[in-house]
């Protein structure tokens, strides 16, 4: 396994996803040619112009060229969905080795236009027009979950700043 550091990072989509892939074949001691398929986990629903992002990993790194891979996303699930599709694979005896590999490159994009490209994960005609975007939509979870449960802003305060402590 591989990854690179959290925020901001220079080159593009590609070159992290590259970096990324690179990195974690090392780790397993495996050369790219015993890659029998690659699962690419990216929301990129407008942060970049490229569309097909499945064939990047193949295009930077040309010992991987010819070997299948595919694109998954499932908004805040796509990383784990890039592993199960990987596993399921594997499982299945399409191949022994599964490269599972995401990035998101968000810091190239306005921050003015990142809040509306979020926003297109939710269900846009029940959630399109929640203010804060998408932050407003988790908000929302979290309101309904405390008239259910009761206040639990403390434990949430938590677990926020752990997240941004890592």
């Amino acid at each position: 396994w591989w990854h690179s550091r959290f925020g901001r990072l220079e080159g593009d989509l590609q070159q992290l996803l590259c970096k990324a892939v690179a990195g974690a074949l090392a780790d397993a001691g495996l050369e790219a040619g015993e890659v029998d398929g690659i699962f690419v986990g990216v929301f990129g629903n407008g942060f970049q112009r490229q569309r097909f992002e499945a064939g990047l990993v193949g295009m930077g790194l040309p010992d991987l060229a010819a070997t299948s891979a595919v694109r998954v996303e499932n908004a805040c699930a796509t990383g784990s969905a890039a592993i199960f599709a990987a596993l399921d694979f594997v499982a299945a005896g399409r191949g022994r080795i599964a490269v599972a590999v995401g990035a998101e490159k968000m810091t190239a994009t306005p921050a003015a236009e990142v809040s509306d490209i979020l926003q297109s994960a939710s269900y846009v005609p029940e959630e399109g027009d929640i203010p804060a975007g998408f932050a407003g939509v988790f908000g929302r979870i979290a309101e309904r979950y405390f008239q259910r449960h009761g206040d639990c802003s403390a434990e949430l305060a938590m677990i926020a700043a752990k997240n941004h402590a890592n």
